[in-house]
């Protein structure tokens, strides 16, 4: 896995042929080890549920590679190349200048905790009658983990009868509304021993 992208760097060059191939593929990789550096200073080793932050960075690791962190990384090969080129210094230190703001905005809280990956949690509706099934799922939630699963305050008859997240923190699991259920607004909740999430639910 690489940050950067050959053909989104010699667009951006305006390089139509491959005459600069081994000169960007030589940078890349600079920019893709730099990056790896930064991150691993920014994340740490294990996240909080102790598992191992995997870089580089991809499209399945936790976290996942943000489309906005490849772009910069293009941005910064181009801007090495540049600097290597007119020796001045203005455009490259505005990208590693981007790069430090972006790692602090999105990753900074970091340094003094371990990496806590992003929770979500999802309905596949959010108004409903009572006697509706419901399906909830979430990512990121502590793996391998059995979940406590309310509707409100009271601890819900789920479909599997228990919810374990499997070993990347996913779950997924039904509920009925129970027919006696007044129509309102109620809270849907789901933890795990490092906290959890909710989602409002509309009973009409």
């Amino acid at each position: 896995m690489s940050y950067t992208e050959y053909d989104s760097i010699k667009t951006k060059l305006r390089v139509e042929d491959d005459s600069m191939r081994d000169e960007i593929e030589l940078y890349m990789q600079e920019i893709d080890d730099l990056l790896d550096n930064r991150l691993r200073a920014k994340l740490g080793t294990r996240n909080i549920y102790g598992q191992e932050i995997t870089l580089p960075l991809d499209y399945e690791t936790v976290p996942a590679v943000p489309l906005e962190l490849k772009a910069i990384a293009n941005n910064l090969v181009v801007a090495k190349i540049r600097l290597q080129n007119s020796e001045k210094p203005m455009l490259w230190d505005s990208e590693v200048n981007i790069l430090d703001n972006y790692l602090e905005r999105v990753y900074g809280y970091a340094r003094s905790s371990p990496y806590q990956p992003v929770r979500t949690i999802s309905l596949n509706a959010y108004t409903g009658n009572a006697g509706d099934t419901i399906t909830v799922s979430g990512t990121n939630f502590e793996p391998s983990t059995k979940l406590v699963c309310k509707f409100n305050t009271v601890e819900i008859t789920t479909t599997p009868a228990s919810v374990i997240t499997n070993s990347k923190g996913v779950f997924s699991y039904t509920f009925v509304i129970p027919a006696t259920q007044s129509v309102g607004s109620y809270v849907i909740k789901v933890y795990d021993s490092f906290g959890g999430l909710t989602s409002k639910f509309e009973v009409v």
